[in-house]
């Protein structure tokens, strides 16, 4: 049975999960962002095929890092545990800007994550979906 002490430990594990990835995100440490995640994520983004796995998400995030320089902020809505499944609500917002024109955009993304606690007893994300507020994005 978990303990308010060990569900608060997730908690956290889970709130450093998510600043990690982004830190990774806003330096473009593509490899960083991937060890966040779990070999068999899936992420569902707006309007697009969904991602499928660790290799298909480098590639990916490798072009978008190289398309956009991006500078985010974290804030957490909801953060849960149950067992070795967890879920988020968390909004990441601030900008990104085209290396290839100059042109920055008003970012933000409301995101909602599954995360899953694994044998080496870290938390990784598993599934994720998310959508941003701001039409043309």
């Amino acid at each position: 049975m978990q303990t308010a002490e060990s569900y608060n430990a997730d908690v956290n594990a889970i709130k450093a999960l998510g600043e990690e990835y982004f830190q990774a995100a806003n330096a473009g440490d593509v490899n960083r962002c991937v060890t966040t995640m779990a070999q068999d994520v899936i992420i569902m983004p707006p309007g697009r095929p969904s991602i499928i796995g660790v290799e298909q998400l480098r590639r990916l995030s490798s072009d978008y890092h190289a398309a956009y320089e991006v500078e985010y902020a974290l804030t957490y809505d909801e953060v849960d545990v149950v067992g070795d499944i967890a879920f988020a609500r968390a909004t990441a917002s601030g900008t990104r800007m085209s290396r290839h024109d100059g042109k920055v955009e008003k970012v933000e993304w409301r995101n909602l994550w599954i995360l899953r606690h694994q044998r080496d007893d870290r938390w990784k994300f598993w599934r994720i979906i998310f959508n941003s507020p701001i039409a043309e994005l």
